[in-house]
């Protein structure tokens, strides 16, 4: 403690400069109560949302129905009263062969309940609870649809709720994948930089273990692929030809020189030279057809939840290039410092120096990279769900309802622009998390403080 002015002042902990430079940035600090307010949501999407998002009716049909028009004062006092809604009448519009939802005082007034059950809609909390309890509802046969409903009926401010789980919690999981590669193959790319190491087959008995049997695998699989590209050429390719014979000799040398890896042949491999072309070669792809071309490998008729899966390695999968390459140029000065060479010298391994020493000294620059990163994956799947190769029915994404509105071509921006709202929080939410991730930024940066 130092005495200044009369006033004690005390020594403020890392975090606490961290955190009174982040709340500084105001529009970081909105865009973590926002983010905050949609997770929240997302994660009780059940107890958030009016009806079940694939419920629907037939008898009357609501396809289209815009969004219920909540009433606050008494028609006939004049008064303030309970919210309440009326029940709707359907008809067609001469002119545009349109359907028109219609407000039918007639029936009644239909009360706007708050926290209420709803039996006959159950829904599951994290997958393990079953509840049917509600933030509010209105009684049958009065319908609320606060924003509006699809063609077939089926409520949108549900549907957006739900939706949100699916293109939020993906760009979470897939920048977290993203995270794993990039901080672990950058951090062993800039600690073997320019120490390139020998690998031999495990019957050799030559070298660790941890780096043998991978690769090992690595040059079986490789021979197994090419025995099987060219098995696949000749049985697609109809009668004998010269280029029949010319695959054969390729996909003989080729698996032969696999093998020869894989069993005999003591292997000197640069990990930082194999790791950085990698990313180069991901780097040179542009991103959204490297995201298609991935997904297009897979059949279209997959299960729906193998396909959410899919979806986020493939978004984690393409997005650790970045993250790797910024890893290895911090690891590269880091590993030169006077405490990783004191803990060579002490006798530590190099896993433990990389996984001790080295990669928590870059958790400032990796804490901003990654919530720089989630609204990228965010906009992957959005846009994978948009072109149908992303997440499919019965579940929902906010791509997929975009994906949906631009079916219903120009009517939907001139007679039923509600079906837009999932495009709005899509913006909301990367524009929220570059927010954030401006702000921790600065927050993070010694030379802005102040």
């Amino acid at each position: 403690m130092t005495e200044t002015r009369g006033q004690t002042l005390r020594s403020r902990s890392q975090a606490q400069v961290v955190w009174a430079q982040f709340r500084k940035h105001r529009l970081a600090v909105w865009g973590g109560r926002i983010l905050l307010v949609m997770y929240t949501v997302a994660l009780f999407a059940g107890f958030f949302s009016v009806y079940d998002p694939n419920y629907y009716e037939t008898s009357p049909p609501k396809g289209n129905h815009p969004p219920s028009i909540v009433h606050f004062r008494d028609p006939d006092t004049g008064k303030l009263s309970r919210p309440f809604v009326y029940a709707t009448k359907r008809e067609f519009d001469v002119i545009t062969l349109q359907p028109k939802y219609l407000e039918d005082p007639a029936q009644g007034k239909f009360y706007i309940h708050f926290f209420v059950r709803t039996p006959e809609q159950p829904y599951t909390l994290f997958k393990l609870f079953k509840s049917d309890f509600r933030l509010f509802g209105v009684k049958a046969p009065g319908r609320l649809f606060l924003a509006g409903t699809d063609n077939f009926g089926r409520d949108l401010w549900s549907r957006l709720m739900y939706g949100g789980q699916v293109s939020l919690s993906i760009g979470i999981f897939a920048s977290f994948i993203a995270f794993v590669l990039g901080l672990v193959l950058g951090g062993i790319a800039g600690y073997f930089s320019g120490k390139p190491i020998k690998i031999s087959a495990p019957f050799l008995g030559k070298g660790s273990l941890l780096w043998r049997i991978p690769f090992t695998l690595f040059w079986l699989a490789l021979a197994g692929l090419m025995a099987s590209a060219m098995v696949q050429f000749w049985r697609v390719t109809p009668g004998f030809s010269v280029a029949d014979v010319a695959v054969g000799l390729v996909g003989l040398v080729g698996a032969s020189f696999a093998l020869l890896a894989a069993f005999v042949r003591l292997v000197q491999l640069d990990l930082d030279d194999l790791i950085m072309r990698l990313v180069e070669i991901i780097s040179a792809i542009p991103g959204l057809f490297l995201l298609i071309s991935l997904r297009a490998v897979f059949p279209t008729n997959m299960d729906a939840l193998l396909v959410f899966y899919l979806v986020v390695f493939i978004l984690g999968f393409i997005g650790w290039g970045g993250l790797a390459r910024v890893v290895r140029g911090l690891v590269l000065s880091l590993r030169e410092f006077d405490f990783t060479q004191a803990a060579r010298a002490l006798g530590a391994s190099d896993a433990r120096i990389i996984g001790r020493h080295i990669l928590p000294s870059t958790a400032s620059y990796i804490i901003v990279s990654l919530s720089l990163s989630i609204p990228g994956a965010i906009l992957g799947e959005s846009s994978l769900s948009f072109l149908g190769l992303g997440v499919r029915e019965p579940y929902t994404s906010w791509g997929l309802l975009l994906s949906d509105a631009q079916a219903g071509g120009f009517a939907s921006f001139t007679d039923r622009p509600w079906v837009l709202w999932p495009g709005f929080f899509i913006f909301l939410a990367v524009l929220s998390w570059n927010f954030l991730g401006d702000g921790l930024r600065d927050a993070f940066d010694p030379r802005k403080r102040h």
